[in-house]
């Protein structure tokens, strides 16, 4: 037998079949895989398998699936973990083939948390740059966190470290529950808030020195109980899947409602969890019933579009245990049906569904109210029907009062037109147009609160509706709006916690100073529950609260500052400015003139992402002392003497100046009444009311982040809103020795003091 021998007679090996080469090949770099992979990589790793659980978690707190949080934490976790190993494998198996010499393992569990935390941070609108260098600090935190633990590890006293650890991550915990939740939510209102000194007729003690002097309130503060007792009961669907107080504990079975001819496509996923579709949509709501006999004003409540998983009805408690006590029928109604959820979506024409609910809850209402058997019988008022809605909400509500501007042709609404809406109450509203149109209410009341620290509806849209809302001359109705530096958008309702954002956004907020829970809640129980007594109960002892903010500052909490703006269907207005584009004219042959600005112009009024609001005002800017004077038309002048007008009134944003200091924002503005017999009288504006500053908010944690995180959406730190300011007629002319009744022909603005810049809107008199 012949073989072949090699160079030096050695007889070589014989050659393997190329799959046995190739397992050895891969056997041989296998053994190589973890080659770089030293302790302290080891320890960088450990430490990004918990910072990518940590992000899992939060993802988790953000992405309810209706289970409840440990489940799904539970579940994310577990399933995050595993692929958290296998792709941290499959990448270490990966560089070892193609001779990459570096921690592979470690590399493995970098790229996956640095990818994980690239997603969370991209869909939560943080943009494509900054995801990216989020993601890879935190996951470079996390693979140093985890180095510097392994080393404090090997220290003498292991357990003396491993006891400050335990104590570290503690607090982390602890103020990460605090930021997500809020320490001070469930803290009590402040002592001020419910304080307030009374004389022996009950009046307010408003006289403290060197303050304006502001109208008095004959009335108690409106967040305290009132006398009646009462009692809460549920009704609804009697089958609810999620929730038993719409189920089998319900004590009234309503009939649900078919929307089908407007949702026309419905989710499976939210079918499953639901248990129906838009064929049969529930009708379910808490109630707070006054005990005694009606009839009794209705109310009704309804929520804005937070997670659909986490529900929203019953976070209005507070407001309908106070309006029942006081006299009213209160109802939260559940619409969490038609909220966002990450896993199925939102239903479509879902703005408009929200008003079409609260419709067909009034007419189960109706229905029930016609039963004697039933707790609604001979108890509601349908001629004193008031809605209250908070964000999405607070929109659909003006919606359904306005009803037939969407629904005309929807015979099934036929009985609504037995109801009368006496006011509508909108909590940080938003104000989207549905079908190419608005709301506008006519001869209906109107409420907007707003807080400058919105995360969410961070623009001041109830403004919109407000200016929107018409009454006919001499009718009873008015509008009002508050506006609170230190307020956000969550904290109307007592279920959506501290933050405006889901997380892991929200934890990029700004939280500092911000009203606690309570203090917020406090506010709206003031003006709501006032603004319903004087719009359902007729109690006119707390209008003086919208004209003036100064005359409820006992009933309100100290930690924000407020805006206000009010008019009531007596108002005569003297300057408007849409009624044309001439800057000299005013209505009924009035002239206008100025001298000394630097600008005089007449433009629309701007929110926050300078958007015209509806509304056209007169822009004043000035260096040094300007005049803006107002001569009214002699017919102008006879009509608000025999209308009876006696306070003049008009509204002003301060609009400040930019790169101006704190000082120049607050200008310096006297007003002179000229009258047609008498002397001519100036008095100084903060003697009725303060002037107010524009509120600068800083919405995220770091003002490097407002004008990158979400689009820019918070890039702008301020918008100017309208403060109405009061001037009763006869504190000038008590000044000036005028008999009542004295016609003012010329009205005078005078501006000095530092540079300033404001827009002037809404003047004339009013009863």
């Amino acid at each position: 037998m012949n073989t072949a021998l090699g160079p030096l007679g050695i007889v070589p090996p014989p050659k393997l079949p190329r799959r046995e080469r190739l397992a050895q090949w891969l056997k041989a770099r296998m053994q190589q895989r973890l080659a770089y992979d030293i302790p302290l990589f080891y320890h960088g790793s450990a430490g990004l398998v918990i910072f990518g659980t940590l992000a899992m978690v939060l993802v988790a707190l953000g992405m309810p699936t209706g289970f409840g949080a440990l489940v799904d934490i539970g579940g994310f976790v577990l399933i995050n973990t595993v692929a958290l190993y296998a792709a941290a494998q499959l990448c270490s198996v990966l560089l070892t083939l193609v001779f990459i010499p570096v921690p592979r393992l470690f590399a493995g569990y970098f790229l996956y948390v640095g990818l994980e935390a690239y997603f969370i941070f991209y869909y939560s609108e943080f943009g494509l740059l900054m995801s990216v260098w989020f993601a890879a600090a935190y996951a470079i935190c996390g693979a140093l966190a985890g180095m510097l633990l392994g080393q404090i590890l090997k220290l003498r006293g292991r357990g003396l470290a491993i006891a400050g650890i335990v104590v570290a991550g503690a607090l982390f915990v602890n103020m990460a529950a605090n930021q997500l939740r809020g320490a001070s939510d469930d803290a009590e209102p402040a002592a001020d808030m419910g304080a307030y000194d009374s004389s022996a007729d009950g009046a307010m003690d408003m006289s403290l020195e060197d303050e304006p002097p502001v109208a008095f309130i004959d009335a108690e503060n409106p967040a305290l109980p009132g006398d009646f007792s009462y009692r809460t009961f549920t009704y609804g669907s009697g089958s609810d899947k999620q929730r038993s107080e719409y189920g089998a504990l319900t004590e009234l079975v309503t009939t649900s409602v078919d929307a089908s001819a407007y949702i026309k496509k419905w989710t499976w996923l939210k079918q499953q969890f639901w248990g129906f579709d838009q064929r049969g949509l529930p009708l379910n709501a808490r109630v707070w019933m006054p005990e005694g006999d009606g009839a009794f004003p209705l109310v009704l409540m309804v929520h804005g579009n937070h997670l659909m998983e986490e529900f929203s009805d019953a976070g209005y408690a507070y407001l309908g245990e106070l309006l029942a006590s006081r006299g009213f029928i209160a109802i939260s109604v559940d619409e969490n049906f038609l909220n966002y959820s990450v896993w199925s979506g939102i239903p479509e024409q879902d703005m408009k569904m929200r008003a079409w609910i609260m419709l067909k809850h009034i007419q189960q209402i109706q229905s029930f109210s016609t039963l004697t058997d039933n707790p609604f019988y001979s108890k509601v008022d349908f001629s004193k029907v008031s809605f209250i809605g908070h964000s999405r909400g607070g929109q659909a509500v003006a919606m359904a009062v306005d009803y037939k501007r969407w629904f005309a042709k929807d015979e099934g609404l036929a009985s609504i037109a037995q109801v009368n809406f006496a006011s509508v109450v909108a909590l940080a509203p938003t104000d989207k147009e549905v079908d190419k149109a608005s709301a506008r209410l006519k001869d209906v009341s109107y409420l907007t609160l707003q807080g400058a620290r919105d995360g969410d509806v961070n623009s001041f849209y109830g403004d919109r509706q407000y200016i929107r809302t018409s009454f006919t001359l001499g009718s009873p109705y008015f509008k009002a709006s508050l506006y609170m530096s230190e307020a956000n958008h969550s904290r109307f309702n007592s279920d959506w916690g501290m933050m405006d954002e889901r997380v892991p956004g929200g934890l990029f907020l700004n939280q500092h100073n911000m009203m606690t829970q309570a203090e917020q809640q406090q506010a709206a129980k003031v003006y709501v529950a006032a603004f319903l007594e004087a719009t359902l109960h007729g109690n006119v002892a707390y209008k003086p609260l919208f004209e003036n903010n100064k005359a409820a500052r006992d009933w309100l909490p100290s930690s924000s500052d407020y805006v206000s703006r009010y008019e009531d269907a007596s108002f005569l207005a003297a300057a408007r400015y849409e009624e044309d584009v001439d800057k000299l004219t005013l209505p009924s042959g009035g002239k206008l003139s100025a001298e000394g600005f630097n600008v005089w112009e007449e433009s629309e009024a701007k929110d926050r992402d300078n958007r015209n609001k509806g509304s056209r005002g007169a822009v004043l800017e000035w260096n040094a002392a300007a005049t803006y004077t107002l001569e009214l038309a002699a017919t102008y002048s006879e009509a608000v003497v025999s209308k009876g007008l006696d306070t003049f009134s008009f509204s002003m944003e301060n609009m400040g100046l930019e790169n101006a200091g704190d000082a120049a924002a607050v200008p310096q503005i006297e007003l002179e009444l000229v009258p047609a017999l008498g002397q001519a009288v100036r008095l100084p504006l903060s003697s009725f009311n303060d002037i107010a500053q524009p509120f600068e908010t800083q919405f995220t944690i770091n003002p490097w982040l407002e004008k990158r995180m979400k689009e820019g959406k918070y890039k702008s730190s301020m918008e100017s809103v309208f403060q109405t300011y009061s001037l009763p007629v006869a504190r000038f002319a008590e000044a000036g020795g005028w008999p009542y009744g004295t016609e003012v022909k010329r009205i005078t603005f005078y501006f000095s003091g530092a540079p300033g810049r404001v827009m002037l809107d809404d003047i004339g008199f009013y009863r």
